[in-house]
C-alpha cells in the first residue's frame, strides 16, 4: 500500500499543473481531472449526496454566487468557492480522521481516572488504557501524518480558494455558511503551514527514529545527515509554493509557468545533488518525474506562444497528454514490478519455509527412529549381558555343587 501512496504523492504535483490558466485543447484536460480525481482520493461522489446537505447551510442568492474560481480550477474538479464543496472525500477523510482523535482524547482521559479508581468495575468495561495505547501507536501521530501528507495539497487549496475569494467587508451579513465555511477555511490553512514546521521540529529533535514519526523518513537514506533528510518537509514546502503561485497567481499565467518552471528546476537540481531515496529506483523515478514535470511546463510554455495557430494547439495539446499519460504509467509500470518482486519473495520465502518443516520433520524422524534403533540396541545388550549374568551364575552354582560332593 506504501508504494501506491508514493507513486500519488510523485504524480501530485505534474497533475496539479492543469490548474494553470492557460486553456489545452483536445481531451488533455478531462482526462488531468481524471487524475486529479483520483491523486487526491475524492472517489465517494460527495457531490451527489454531500453537497444537497450543504446547500441548505447557504442562502439561495449565496448559492446561485457559489461557482469555481475560474474554468481552469472547475475543469480540475474545484467547482466552487466554498471550502466543504472544494473538499469532497477529503471532507469526510477529515471528519474522520478528527472524530478518531477525539476518541482517542476521551480514552485517554478515561483511563487516567481508571488509573485513579482502579476498583471501578464500571470504568474496566471499556479497557480505556488498552485503546488509547491502540490509537496512540496507529492514529494519533502515525495515521494524522499520513493523512497531511495524503490529503495536504486538497487541503490548502480549498481553503486558500475560499480564503482568497472572500470579501471580508460582506462576511457580517453573509448566512452562518459562508461564515462557518471562511472560519474552517482559516483554521484549516493555518493547521496545513503549522503541519510543515512541527514535521521540521521532530526531524531536526531526531524523534523521526521513533516507530509513530517513521513515516516522515521512510524511504530516505538513514545515513542521511542535512538537508536530505528533510526531504517530506522539503516536498511539503514545495507543494505549498505550488498552491500559492497556482491560487494567488490565478490571474498571471505568464507568472504562473515562470515561477513554477523555477520551482520544478530547483526541485530538479535538489534531487539530482542529494539522492535522498534509500533505493536508487526510488530515486531514478523521483528524477523521471521531475524532468517530465520540467518538460510538461516547457509544453505548456510552447503552448501559450501559438494563440494563432489552430492546428499547432492541437498538436501541443496531444504532446501535453502524451507526457502525462507516459509518465502515468511508466509510474504504474514501477509499482507493479515492485509489488511482483514482492509477492515472489514471499512465495519463494512461503516455500523455503515449507521445505524447511519438512526437512526437519524428516530429520526429526530419521533421530527417532535413530534413537529407537539405538535403544533397541541397548536393551538387547543388557538383556544379553543379563542372560550371560545369569547363565554364570548357574555355573557357578553348579561348580560349587560338585565341589560340596567330592568334599564329602
Amino acid at each position: 500500500m506504501n508504494l501506491i501512496w508514493d507513486m500519488m504523492n510523485d504524480l501530485s504535483f505534474i497533475i496539479s499543473l492543469g490548474l494553470i490558466s492557460i486553456p489545452i485543447p483536445g481531451i488533455a484536460s478531462p482526462i488531468q481531472s481524471l487524475l486529479s480525481t483520483i491523486i487526491y482520493m475524492d472517489l465517494i461522489m460527495t457531490d451527489k449526496w454531500l453537497s444537497p446537505l450543504l446547500d441548505r447551510m447557504i442562502e439561495p442568492s449565496e448559492l446561485e454566487e457559489n461557482s469555481a474560481m475560474n474554468i481552469f480550477f472547475e475543469s480540475q474538479g474545484f467547482q466552487s468557492k466554498l471550502l466543504f464543496y472544494n473538499l469532497g472525500s477529503t471532507f469526510v477523510f477529515l471528519l474522520i480522521q478528527v472524530l478518531v482523535l477525539i476518541y482517542a482524547a476521551l480514552m485517554c482521559f478515561l483511563s487516567s481516572i481508571s488509573a485513579l479508581q482502579a476498583y471501578s468495575s464500571h470504568l474496566r468495561i471499556f479497557r480505556a488504557e488498552k485503546q488509547y495505547r491502540f490509537l496512540r501507536q496507529r492514529f494519533i501521530w502515525e495515521g494524522t501524518i499520513r493523512f497531511v501528507l495524503q490529503q495536504f495539497q486538497p487541503l490548502l487549496f480549498s481553503s486558500l480558494i475560499n480564503i482568497r475569494c472572500s470579501i471580508l467587508e460582506d462576511l457580517p451579513t453573509n448566512s452562518i455558511g459562508i461564515r462557518f465555511n471562511y472560519s474552517i477555511s482559516v483554521i484549516i490553512f493555518c493547521a496545513t503551514l503549522l503541519s510543515v514546521f512541527v514535521f521540521c521540529g521532530i526531524i531536526l529533535k531526531e524523534k523521526a527514529k521513533e516507530k509513530e514519526f517513521s513515516i516522515l523518513v521512510d524511504g530516505l537514506k538513514s545515513c542521511n545527515r542535512g538537508f536530505a533528510q528533510y526531504w517530506t518537509v522539503w516536498t511539503l514546502v514545495k507543494w505549498s509554493f505550488m498552491c500559492f503561485i497556482l491560487v494567488l497567481l490565478s490571474d498571471y499565467p505568464a507568472q504562473q509557468l515562470q515561477l513554477l518552471t523555477l520551482l520544478s528546476i530547483c526541485s530538479t537540481l535538489l534531487q539530482l545533488a542529494l539522492s535522498p531515496m534509500d533505493s536508487k529506483i526510488e530515486n531514478f523515478m523521483s528524477l523521471f518525474n521531475e524532468i517530465m514535470a520540467n518538460i510538461y511546463l516547457y509544453t505548456l510554455i510552447a503552448l501559450a506562444s501559438s494563440d494563432s495557430d489552430f492546428n499547432l494547439r492541437e498538436n501541443i495539446g496531444l504532446a501535453l497528454i502524451s507526457i502525462l499519460l507516459f509518465t502515468l504509467f511508466t509510474n504504474l509500470l514501477k509499482v507493479l514490478i515492485q509489488i511482483g518482486i514482492q509477492l515472489f519473495k514471499k512465495i519463494k520465502f512461503a516455500i523455503c519455509r515449507k521445505r524447511m518443516i519438512r526437512e526437519r520433520a524428516k530429520k526429526y524422524a530419521d533421530k527417532l527412529a535413530t534413537l529407537q534403533t539405538i535403544r533397541e540396541e541397548e536393551e538387547e545388550k543388557k538383556e544379553k549381558e543379563e542372560e550371560d549374568m545369569f547363565q554364570k551364575t548357574l555355573r557357578r552354582g553348579k561348580g560349587f555343587r560338585t565341589t560340596l560332593k567330592s568334599n564329602r
